[in-house]
């Protein structure tokens, strides 16, 4: 059976690099190359914003969370879903006329520019580690598949290098024309196969019984839960993937659109894998949490194994191309071309393909240090909730001096750099202290702009 997964997994690796190449000739300007031209349909704004948010994380990650805590894990996603509700809302903000390329132009907009230069690099950190963790699932996931022919190295290795090339030949088309693909694959692949798992095993009847497996906030705890959701909804309003795919829309209406109906597809899938690692758990007690869902290949026969395997697997890409592609955007038109002064096309579009090649081998590398996707996600995550704090303030308060923005943002990486050094966050989430000292800093230069007026 391994060499049958083998084949369907190398067949899958060319209608990828097929379709990156095919879109070639759409990406030979910088701005086909990082937004696609700003003229993508509702269809394709779907699929990247489904493919964003079904990634390594939703999917492996999700199972693995519900294997260790329950159906409580699917709080992590939760804020995800009611983020895109909020942005899809929000979007004529955030585009501000179709200007806008990355959070930098929405910092920029409302701050001076150190603030948001140091935004920009808080967000960056966020989405490079984003794709580690969509490595680090290809890993896992192949590892368990191809047991005994690839391994877990191997297979992270494999899975940055497919993505990362359709990436560099396509850019932000490729990325919008294979999340088509990856979405097809995952919704028909998940479905039919976690309904087989569900149906056939009773797994989930058996762990109904178990003490918190089935329970709303399971083992997390309701503060745990909520911390899950609340970081996820900042995480996801600004996210860099979801600021490039609305700036890759043709108009603001389908950008708006095409949001919407991409979290509608994301939901069910999501869910599916969430009760497929509570199964995972009654059938492979004692297998490392990161291997439940690929476990739950041995039982499914070929004809369902073969697509649930690759419903596995294309999430990975679906979710780490966006990633690395908005990480690509950000640093090209952020950083890049601002500070070399470059303005020659040709010269940004090759510097492009660099960029892209080059984030995804540092976060190849970042990926033999992950443990717990979730948890680890939800830690670098707080970075994004700043960023959210400070554009609000200047979106719906009154304004509020540069000075205190970039003391919010500098003062989050403090804390969260302080966390980790002495071990706090195991006691408290990051994103409480956090959010008391921001709200403590915007307090204080709402005071005093007011007094200066």
């Amino acid at each position: 059976m391994a060499g049958v997964f083998l084949v369907s997994i190398l067949a899958y690796i060319c209608l990828l690099w097929a379709t990156g190449l095919y879109v070639t000739k759409k990406s030979t300007s910088t701005d086909a190359y990082l937004i696609a031209s700003r003229g993508l349909s509702v269809p394709f704004v779907s699929a990247l914003t489904a493919g964003t948010w079904i990634g390594g994380v939703s999917i492996v990650g999700m199972a693995q969370g519900a294997y260790i805590h329950g159906i409580s894990a699917l709080w992590f996603q939760a804020g995800i879903w009611i983020a895109m509700c909020g942005t899809a809302l929000m979007l004529n903000k955030i585009m501000e006329g179709k200007k806008t390329y990355s959070i930098l132009d929405v910092v920029g907009s409302l701050y001076d520019a150190k603030t948001a230069r140091l935004a920009g690099i808080m967000q960056l950190v966020f989405s490079i580690w984003v794709v580690t963790m969509q490595i680090v699932g290809g890993g896992a996931v192949l590892s368990v598949i191809l047991k005994g022919q690839l391994s877990f190295k191997a297979g992270m290795v494999l899975t940055a290098a497919v993505f990362t090339v359709y990436n560099i030949v396509g850019g932000f088309t490729a990325t919008a024309y294979t999340n088509l693909v990856h979405i097809c694959t995952i919704f028909i692949g998940m479905t039919v196969g976690g309904l087989y798992i569900l149906l056939n095993t009773g797994a989930i009847g058996h762990m109904a019984t178990q003490a918190h497996y089935l329970q709303p906030f399971g083992d997390l705890g309701i503060s745990q839960a909520l911390s899950w959701a609340y970081i996820n909804f900042t995480l996801g309003v600004l996210a860099q993937p979801v600021i490039n795919t609305a700036s890759s829309a043709k108009s603001l209406r389908e950008g708006r659109n095409g949001i919407l109906i991409g979290n509608l597809i994301a939901v069910p899938v999501v869910i599916l894998a969430a009760l497929c690692g509570i199964a995972a758990k009654n059938l492979f007690p004692h297998i490392p949490s990161l291997n439940a869902l690929p476990a739950l290949l041995t039982i499914l026969p070929p004809y369902l194994a073969i697509p649930f395997l690759i419903s596995m697997w294309a999430p990975l890409m679906s979710s780490g191309s966006p990633f690395l592609m908005g990480a690509t955007t950000l640093t090209v038109r952020g950083y890049i071309a601002p500070f070399l002064k470059l303005k020659a096309d040709k010269t940004l579009l090759l510097i492009s393909r660099f960029v892209t090649l080059a984030i995804g081998t540092v976060a190849l590398l970042l990926g033999f240090f992950v443990k717990e996707i979730l948890r680890e996600v939800t830690w670098i995550a707080v970075l994004l909730t700043a960023i959210v704090y400070i554009v609000f303030a200047g979106w719906i308060g009154k304004k509020i001096g540069s000075t205190y923005a970039f003391a919010s943002l500098l003062g989050t990486v403090i804390i969260v750099l302080f966390s980790f050094l002495f071990g706090s966050y195991k006691f408290i989430h990051p994103v409480w202290p956090v959010t008391i000292y921001v709200f403590f800093v915007l307090g204080i230069g709402s005071v005093a702009q007011r007094q200066t007026r």
